[in-house]
């Protein structure tokens, strides 16, 4: 699954916004972040809204319980639950939460924005 189709999909400059807002710096070759090195954009903007989404599940109660080479990152509903992806993690707070799973992640990514900006 594809994040950037949850958050409304970015154009360039939106892309380039959000990674500036979170802390990644344009280099030659790509953006670059003190967490994930040198990546080109693609990579850079998967990365940053993993991190901002599993961070605003964990704020609902899953926990992140590893990550693998590729970086996607596995979940845990709660203390006992079974580990799953954060696409299946986010279908789970959606269906919990009554509500469509674009409408979640793009609330979630945008108060991560926000919370940068309050910051």
């Amino acid at each position: 699954m594809k994040l950037e189709r949850h958050v409304g999909g970015l154009s360039l400059a939106r892309k380039a916004n959000y990674l500036r807002a979170r802390g990644w710096s344009e280099e030659e070759g790509g953006w670059s972040s003190e967490i994930f090195g040198l990546l080109p954009m693609v990579k850079a903007v998967h990365h940053q809204l993993t991190d901002d989404l599993s961070q605003a599940l964990v704020k609902r109660g899953w926990q992140v319980v590893g990550f693998s080479e590729r970086g996607y990152v596995k979940m845990r509903d709660g203390e006992h639950g079974k580990p799953c992806s954060l696409p299946k993690a986010l279908r789970t707070q959606a269906r919990r939460e009554k509500r469509p799973v674009a409408e979640l992640t793009y609330e979630l990514f945008l108060a991560a924005l926000l919370e940068v900006e309050g910051a």
